[in-house]
């Protein structure tokens, strides 16, 4: 009942933000439950669910899960390309964001997650996007499997760990405001998936001049990650 509470709570919240509203209404996504935001008792989720849960860091999480979940690649992706030649060089596209699997809607709160004057330290902003891949991770290994890949354990929270975490730092994020991650699991074989994120802020270049609804929507942040989920009690990779 408490998370159904706090879901119903942080929808309400996140509907006086036409953008956030506009993602709340699409009829390819359903708002769950943030589970990370709720401190457990063994300690688990207590930076994302204490230390960043504040009025002056990360006060409110949405998240919002797509209702049918494409298939991944069954193979290793093409990784982000390191410069814009290399990109243009590529002829192997690397997948993009979308649709996403997970988005995650973040209410930045203010000067307790700044690195420098209304900017989120980096180091936060990765975390953003960790979480928004954990969650897309998790999507996927409680779904059926594909053809010809083994069985993966129900509800894997707590068995997701990052292996590898690549951040491109396009722009800074600022605050306050409120930041989009979107995240995507592109491939999986078996137990490792790969995932892309973008975390995205509407322009405030173009605050005033513009209706709410017409503001660009600039993405600050590309990211790719590799991931494993491990078996029941496994705790190394």
């Amino acid at each position: 009942m408490a998370d159904t509470a706090t879901l119903t709570s942080t929808v309400s919240h996140f509907r006086n933000h036409q953008w956030a509203n506009s993602l709340i209404s699409s009829s390819d996504y359903t708002p769950i439950p943030t589970d990370s935001r709720r401190p457990k008792p063994s300690g688990e989720d207590g930076f994302f669910g204490a230390t960043i849960a504040t009025p002056s860091t990360i006060p409110h999480v949405l998240t919002l899960q797509r209702r049918q979940l494409n298939t991944p690649l069954s193979e290793p992706p093409v990784w982000l390309p390191a410069t814009k030649q290399d990109a243009a060089a590529s002829t192997t596209p690397t997948p993009g964001a979308n649709p996403a699997d997970i988005i995650m809607i973040y209410d930045l709160g203010g000067s307790g997650i700044a690195g420098h004057p209304s900017t989120v330290h980096g180091g936060v902003v990765a975390t953003m996007i960790d979480e928004a891949m954990s969650l897309a991770v998790a999507a996927h290994a409680s779904a059926p499997a594909p053809a010809g890949v083994g069985a993966v354990d129900k509800n894997p929270r707590g068995k997701t760990f990052t292996v590898q975490l690549d951040v491109r730092y396009k722009k800074p994020v600022t605050t306050p405001q409120v930041l989009v991650v979107r995240a995507r699991v592109v491939a999986r074989v078996g137990r490792k998936y790969w995932v892309r994120a973008q975390a995205v802020q509407e322009d405030e270049a173009g605050a005033g001049g513009h209706l709410e609804w017409a503001k660009r929507k600039v993405v600050k942040i590309d990211a790719m990650a590799f991931w494993i989920v491990t078996p029941e009690g496994q705790q190394k990779l």
